[in-house]
C-alpha cells in the first residue's frame, strides 16, 4: 500500500514543529524524519486541511484505509484570577507564532512562559 498524509500547515511535523522550540528539538530532526518517510515511499500533500479542501467521503473514495489524527489545535481554557488581563497568551498560540518566524528576526520585548509540562 501507499501512504499519503495530509498536512494543513506548510510543513510537516504539527506540534513537534510549531509548539516544541529549537533549544528542545532543533528543526533539522524533524526534516531528516520526513526525508526518511518520504524516501520510503510515504507522500506528503501539505496546507491540505480535512474537511475544507477535501471531504471524508473523497478520502474514502481514493484510498483503501483512512487514519484520521487531527493533533492539537485548540487551547484548553483555564479558568484562573487574571487569565483576561494583557499580555496573558496562551503557550501553543504564543509557540507557534515564535516558531512560524524567521529565526533571525530580533525580538524586542522580554517574555515569560510557563507550561509546567516538563
Amino acid at each position: 500500500h501507499t501512504v499519503t498524509v495530509f498536512e494543513r500547515d506548510p510543513h510537516a511535523g504539527g506540534l513537534m514543529r510549531y509548539g516544541v522550540p529549537d533549544f528542545k528539538l532543533e528543526k533539522w530532526v524533524i526534516e531528516r524524519r520526513i526525508k526518511l518517510l518520504e524516501d520510503a515511499g510515504v507522500t506528503f500533500r501539505y496546507n491540505v486541511e480535512i474537511g475544507r479542501d477535501i471531504s471524508a467521503d473523497e478520502l474514502r473514495q481514493a484510498f483503501d484505509a483512512v487514519v484520521l489524527a487531527g493533533g492539537a489545535s485548540a487551547p484548553r481554557e483555564l479558568n484562573l484570577p487574571g487569565r483576561d488581563l494583557k499580555g496573558i497568551h496562551y503557550a501553543m498560540e504564543y509557540l507557534t507564532q515564535q516558531n512560524r518566524r524567521v529565526s533571525d528576526t530580533p525580538v524586542d520585548s522580554e517574555h515569560i512562559l510557563a507550561d509546567g509540562l516538563d
